[in-house]
């Protein structure tokens, strides 16, 4: 039975946001001279503090963000009529989560909303929607032209809807790489230097990014604005240098962010950026993360006072890596933030394990070292496949260290609860698809083998030495039924393990299907390959299906539906695939050809390097193109 609570002192404006999380918290407001459990609200200079003792509440808090975190807390103890007196300080400034919009998948308006809410109940105050060119900007129609872009009443629209629960709309967009997307059109050809790199120092180029800025600074209301300029490796190595020969990167860096910055500046934007490029520029140091290469005092002048510099490290399984990588940045600038990870962008499952354990150090570093900016980053890598509202474990991690320090499980577990009405131990399943037998909990970094093992085909079987066929099929079988288990559970979220027990399903059935094929025509064992092809491959299709079925529900409950033909066209040409198997086996079995060659291919080892116990080790393989075929695509 829902509770009643009657708020006193009210600010008006929280009523309708209050009115909206009657059904997600469990109790009704109550009505003018009903009666119900008193709750005293009141502004208050410092942090957030609930209490419930003998029928009565108070809330007080520091702000909005605060506030509806404190909310959550009060009804988890008037539910459990359990009498609670505690004080919380945020440890940051910021807690922000970043959603990447700009891999294909761009989230519908329902979507963001939901994330608005949920991020509320956990004490966040900033929500960056990542894009590269998925919003709309005036006179430039070929800028995320069919890829679901934001138009700006949406945007405006967001806006205002986060402001009502205390978060912050922050625009996290390109001004120098990462827009690969709009060089598809003939009419961005003058800006492009290389790759997905803006031309530095042209007219254009500076126009657009005004229209950028312009756009930014019209539909939302906050005054930060995220410039990326990350991961820019190649800059002035394309139509730059045929222009003006040879210059440093870091000049032209220097040059382009004083102009970017003279922008935000003229529509009263404080912009921060990714900080890799000035580490990369340093002499012969082409690793962001080497921490011996010396800071020069050329880097150093190039970085403007007036933008803060954002440290990422979604990787380090080490606290000493954060904390010598935070003293570097305290070297370049005063102005320093740090993002962290909820992998979402390794194929169709979080690594929700890696996450939190890598986390756990990063955030110790960032509250010794007095990180007051904190974004975790949710990005989507090749497609965007993994659901949105995967990583809820990692967020609530975020929570809990920044507002009491406490990162123990129970503690995030009951959090988890209220905010997401979902059991952590369900959430941390989603892992099991890419926690194989050989990659143990809590996983490697950026594995994600139920990618590869989905797209890769059957009959030239690229990732067949990297799977033991004794245990995988077991697993997948596992992962099946107990990921089905908790789909069939009432909860919100029980599409996204759907999504992932129908592919475990598929897995199940397709991991060693290329061991098995190969081992039965070395053989000549035609009996085992009539059952592959009579029996195995129309089950395999079946599942496939049903798989795509329930990632098409998933990816429309969660998105716009601009990206899905990518999958679409993914999905179907394994299935044409799985087809081409019968036919060539069926083929070989007539006798009309008297050998498969695609079987009759070594299968090597991937990816050695330079290690030879690499071998043995799962891999970082999440691109389609290059899972599914050695073929040029």
């Amino acid at each position: 039975m829902k509770k009643v609570l009657s708020f006193t002192n009210l600010d008006p404006e929280l009523i309708v946001p209050f009115e909206e999380l009657q059904s997600e918290l469990g109790f009704t407001m109550a009505k003018e001279q009903e009666a119900g459990i008193e709750v005293a609200v009141s502004n208050t200079s410092k942090g957030l503090m609930v209490t419930f003792k003998d029928g009565k509440a108070e809330l007080k808090y520091q702000n909005k963000a605060a506030l509806f975190r404190g909310l959550g807390l009060l009804i988890e103890a008037i539910k459990e009529d359990r009498e609670v007196e505690l004080k919380e300080q945020p440890s940051f400034k910021h807690l922000t989560y970043m959603q990447d919009n700009s891999r294909n998948a761009v989230s519908n308006i329902d979507s963001v909303k939901k994330l608005i809410r949920q991020l509320a109940l956990m004490g966040y105050d900033s929500l960056m929607l990542y894009t590269e060119d998925t919003y709309e900007i005036e006179g430039y129609p070929f800028f995320g032209y069919q890829r679901g872009r934001f138009l700006k009443q949406e945007l405006r629209l967001l806006d205002t809807y986060g402001k009502q629960f205390g978060i912050e709309l922050v625009p996290c967009i390109q001004t120098l790489a990462h827009l690969n997307a709009i060089f598809k059109w003939n009419c961005f050809d003058d800006i492009r230097d290389l790759g997905d790199i803006l031309l530095c120092g042209n007219e254009k180029t500076y126009k657009l990014i005004e229209a950028m800025v312009k756009t930014c600074a019209e539909v939302f209301t906050s005054r930060r604005i995220n410039i990326g300029m990350d991961e820019a490796e190649m800059l002035g190595l394309g139509k730059y240098l045929k222009l003006h020969g040879y210059t440093k990167p870091a000049a032209i860096m220097a040059e382009h962010l004083h102009k970017v910055l003279e922008i935000c500046e003229k529509y009263g934007l404080q912009a921060m950026m990714w900080s890799d490029m000035f580490f990369k520029m340093l002499p012969d140091n082409a690793d962001y993360y080497n921490v011996s290469a010396d800071i020069t005092n050329e880097i150093k002048e190039k970085i403007p006072e007036n933008v803060e510099l954002i440290y990422w490290d979604y990787y380090s399984r080490d606290k000493s890596k954060y904390d010598k990588m935070i003293s570097r940045h305290k070297q370049l600038s005063d102005r320093i933030g740090f993002a962290g990870g909820a992998w979402k962008w390794q194929g169709f499952a979080p690594l929700l394990h890696h996450s939190m354990l890598v986390s756990r150090l990063a955030l110790q570093s960032c509250i010794e070292y007095g990180i007051k900016d904190v974004i975790v980053t949710g990005w989507g890598d090749n497609g965007s496949e993994t659901a949105n509202f995967a990583v809820g474990p990692v967020l609530q991690l975020y929570a809990e260290v920044c507002y009491n320090g406490n990162d123990r499980e129970e503690a995030i577990a009951k959090r988890l609860y209220t905010c997401t009405h979902m059991d952590l131990a369900d959430y941390m399943e989603l892992d099991s698809v890419n926690l194989t037998p050989d990659n143990p909990s809590p996983g490697r970094v950026s594995v994600g083998p139920a990618k590869y093992l989905f797209y890769q085909d059957v009959l030239q079987g690229l990732y067949d030495t990297h799977v033991d066929p004794d245990t995988y099929p077991a697993h997948y079988h596992t992962c099946y039924e107990t990921l089905s288990g908790i789909a069939e559970k009432e909860n919100e979220y029980n599409y996204i393990f759907n999504t992932l027990a129908k592919l475990a399903h598929v897995l199940e059935l397709k991991c060693d299907m290329g061991i098995r094929l190969k081992a039965a025509y070395d053989r000549k064992d035609t009996k085992a390959l009539a059952q592959i092809t009579n029996v195995d491959c129309p089950e395999l299709l079946r599942r496939i299906e049903e798989f795509h079925e329930a990632f098409r529900y998933q990816w429309y409950k969660e998105n716009k539906p601009f990206g899905f033909d990518v999958q679409d066209i993914r999905i179907g040409g394994l299935k044409e695939r799985i087809k081409a198997v019968t036919w060539r086996i069926q083929s070989y079995l007539d006798g009309k050809t008297d050998r498969i060659e695609e079987l009759e291919e070594e299968r090597l080892v991937l990816d050695r390097r330079d290690n030879p116990g690499y071998s043995t080790l799962p891999l970082w393989h999440n691109d389609w193109q290059r899972a599914v075929t050695a073929s040029v695509l």
